[in-house]
């Protein structure tokens, strides 16, 4: 009888032992998804005689012990009704980011002239919309590809700067998502009918 008792509390120390080593180890290596912010951005005004707009990314690292590879950021400008119509484009280079750590970006929105140059110089609030896909590192792992889609609405004064005082953070909940094509909302329809 007592062997018995020796040997289940011996299997409950075990199980207790090794629950809670799991649970220090997910708390540990727990992903936390990278934070996208535009800190500062500045476009031309109608008296300037710039053709870009610049501004500052700022991509948070939370993780505790997991780095992170990101491959090349596309951002966009977008402007006009509903924030839709796209201005210029640019590319962040990939690059690996250290656990608890903060990169900034400096970028330009460029190739931006003519009626485009007039539009960005008349606007009041854009929407820079990323997209990107980012792999986490724990020790020599890493994880499968994680799609990143994340957009942000920044207000600029007459002087063509950023009137937020804090950093605009880009959320997948502002995302520009595509038109249904036609061709492709006649199938889905077709396939519901028959």
């Amino acid at each position: 009888m007592s062997e018995s008792r020796g040997l289940c509390n011996c299997c409950a120390k075990f199980l207790i032992s090794a629950g809670l080593t799991v649970l220090i180890v997910w708390i540990s290596f727990r992903f936390i998804r990278p934070r996208y912010y535009i800190v500062s951005f500045d476009r031309p005004t109608t008296n300037s005689s710039s053709l870009f707009a610049s501004f500052q990314l700022e991509i948070e690292n939370k993780n505790r012990q997991i780095g992170i590879y990101h491959d090349e950021i596309a951002l966009t400008l977008l402007a006009g009704p509903n924030l839709s119509s796209p201005l210029s484009h640019f590319v962040v280079p990939a690059f690996y980011q250290g656990h608890l750590k903060t990169a900034e970006k400096p970028g330009n929105f460029s190739g931006i002239s003519g009626w485009n140059r007039t539009r960005l110089a008349g606007e009041s609030v854009f929407r820079v919309l990323a997209n990107s896909a980012f792999r986490f590192k724990v020790l020599g792992w890493k994880s499968r590809h994680h799609a990143v889609s994340v957009a942000g609405d920044v207000e600029v004064d007459a002087d063509g700067k950023k009137t937020a005082t804090k950093g605009i953070r880009l959320s997948s909940s502002a995302a520009v998502v595509a038109p249904v094509v036609p061709s492709t909302f006649f199938l889905y329809a077709l396939l519901i009918l028959t």
